[in-house]
């Protein structure tokens, strides 16, 4: 049992991330391929972009939730940065609620499109897949987005630190190990 919890574990912590790699690496697979079949083998993949398309699609949503997660979305502090520092930390949770609250309306509307899709039984043009399996990944990114900024307001409010650390690669070359490789 022991040996099955450390990968789930992982698997769950990580699921956003994961999601994202294997779309990214999905649409370049997927694209190198159906460019050498139609230009090298003159056999054009019937559906290649728009299954590329609905990849491209979750590795964006799913990439906001897993930005959320190490807070990386980008700002303009440019106003907030001129404020005292607990006015400063009430926007930041002000913020934040507002983007919550943004993304479980999308959620919810997206539950509805995806309970619609079911009903209705669309299928896309080009390939056929059934279309709420794709709005399916729609509305669990959505609502992983409103969980993350959920999870922000949170851990701000009872002082724990926000966001785990951000994964870094050890081939990655800080500034200081660099300038120290450029001394030598």
């Amino acid at each position: 049992m022991q040996l099955l919890k450390k990968p789930l574990t992982f698997l769950l912590s990580h699921f956003e991330e994961i999601i994202v790699v294997i779309c990214m690496f999905g649409i370049v697979i997927l694209t190198f391929t159906a460019v050498i079949a139609r230009y090298v083998l003159r056999m054009p993949i019937a559906g290649a972009d728009e299954i590329a398309t609905f990849m491209f699609l979750w590795a964006s949503l799913f990439g906001a939730s897993a930005a959320f997660k190490y807070n990386k979305h980008g700002g303009v502090p440019l106003l907030v940065d001129l404020l005292p520092v607990k006015l400063r930390r009430l926007s930041d949770l002000l913020v934040l609620t507002i983007t919550a609250m943004f993304f479980a309306f999308l959620s919810y509307y997206s539950w509805k499109f995806l309970s619609q899709s079911i009903r209705v039984g669309q299928t896309s043009p080009a390939t056929g897949i059934p279309v709420w399996t794709i709005n399916a990944g729609i509305f669990v990114a959505l609502s992983m987005c409103a969980i993350r900024c959920l999870e922000a307001v949170v851990r701000d409010l009872i002082g724990i630190s926000r966001f785990p650390a951000v994964p870094v690669s050890d081939n990655i070359i800080s500034e200081d190990n660099l300038e120290a490789s450029n001394k030598t």
